[in-house]
């Protein structure tokens, strides 16, 4: 994987979030590690129609993040913090090239590695798809 190593703590705190978020009715429709080079850590990254229609509004970003904040209220976890997470519009390039790989049922998951892959003009050098509806 990656410079830094992803650690199984780290992707059983990501499961628990997901299904919270789940449960409170903002499933993420995309749910990814992603190896970010320019900030040389793994970024867990969500989008889906929930956050799209937060994102979009003006100041909605940090109601955004606030659902995943009580998320971790819910959940307490001990590898993964709101600092780990990126929250995109799935519209973007990054979570519409990472939906190209599987597709997963709306609240499913799976547990797809994929290593320097080339797509649609995006170098991905390290993802751990988790959901992909």
């Amino acid at each position: 994987m990656g410079e830094e190593a992803l650690v199984e703590d780290q992707i059983r705190d990501a499961n628990k979030l997901i299904e919270v978020l789940d449960a409170d009715g903002a499933s993420p429709s995309l749910a990814a590690w992603h190896y970010d080079d320019d900030a040389v850590a793994w970024r867990l990254v969500l989008a889906g129609p929930f956050f799209d229609k937060l994102l979009r509004e003006k100041g909605g970003q940090s109601l955004a993040y606030l659902k995943v904040v009580e998320a971790f209220a819910k959940t307490s976890p001990s590898a993964l913090s709101i600092a780990d997470v990126k929250l995109v519009d799935s519209q973007a390039k990054l979570p519409k090239t990472i939906g190209t790989f599987i597709t997963t049922p709306s609240k499913g998951f799976v547990r797809a590695h994929f290593t320097n892959n080339f797509v649609n003009g995006i170098f991905l050098k390290d993802i751990l798809l988790l959901r992909s509806a």
